[in-house]
């Protein structure tokens, strides 16, 4: 998943998603880049795909936040920002009519350095699932995770699942023998899609996308690295397992029902 910037000072940047940073400064900008809160508009930089299951991007609300508390979040939670625009995973209670945002970045745990890093708002994103992600309306799981079972008063609000985990398609992917970085167009990938092909070890996953769109880094988790083990150009096949691809705009959770 591949955004930038798409107005005002920050125009065309092209934020970079493979992990949180340490935030130690104060201010309203820094060298560090925009404070917590800051919300910018951002467009995808690469086009449209029809091919089934291969998610579009497109225009997107993105929210820059910290976390520092000692959980990790990879991409793809639900979490809640609170006053201080630190996140936490979403709470499982019906009837709160809470705002939700899904974590873009892979944050580090942030309890010795807070961390910063990007969630989105409105747009296109793939999202977690406690049980298998179908198509349709979207209701609170497990903690950090959405589930497509419904539960009264546990309803998010303008999201729908519009591609399901059972999804797939392919890609040419060229591998290198005890390498990690794979080239293939990168339209429609995102940290945590299943990937397989010969060549790529069993139960592998994209760990995170090259930001210059070349490829991608195999894994056997987000942020865990795994290497091909043969090389070549081979039909490489990615699945939405465990995630749900959600279309949202600034989500909340269902309100009170009497």
């Amino acid at each position: 998943m591949r955004l930038a910037i798409s107005s005002g000072a920050l125009a065309g940047q092209l934020l970079d998603f493979s992990a949180s940073r340490d935030f130690v400064a104060t201010g309203v900008l820094t060298s560090q880049g925009p404070q917590p809160g800051a919300i910018f508009p951002c467009a995808p930089t690469e086009g449209i795909e029809t091919t089934t299951s291969v998610p579009n991007w497109g225009y997107a609300e993105v929210m820059c936040v910290v976390n520092t508390s000692s959980s990790t979040f990879i991409p793809g939670k639900l979490v809640q920002v609170d006053k201080n625009y630190a996140i936490a995973s979403n709470a499982t209670t019906d009837n709160t009519g809470a705002p939700l945002a899904v974590t873009l970045s892979s944050f580090s745990a942030g309890d010795v350095t807070r961390q910063i890093g990007w969630v989105l708002i409105s747009g296109v994103t793939p999202v977690t699932f406690s049980v298998t992600a179908t198509a349709g309306q979207v209701f609170l799981g497990t903690a950090g995770n959405a589930t497509p079972t419904a539960n009264t008063g546990g309803q998010i609000l303008n999201a729908t699942t519009i591609i399901a985990a059972a999804g797939n398609f392919t890609r040419t992917v060229t591998t290198t023998s005890g390498q990690s970085f794979a080239r293939c167009k990168t339209n429609g990938l995102y940290p945590g899609i299943a990937v397989s092909g010969t060549g790529i070890p069993g139960s592998s996953v994209v760990s995170s996308i090259d930001p210059s769109g070349l490829g991608f880094y195999i894994g056997s988790a987000v942020g865990t690295l795994a290497t091909a083990t043969a090389s070549g150009a081979v039909t490489g096949t990615f699945t939405h397992t465990g995630y749900g691809i959600v279309q949202m705009q600034r989500p909340f959770v269902q309100g009170q029902i009497t």
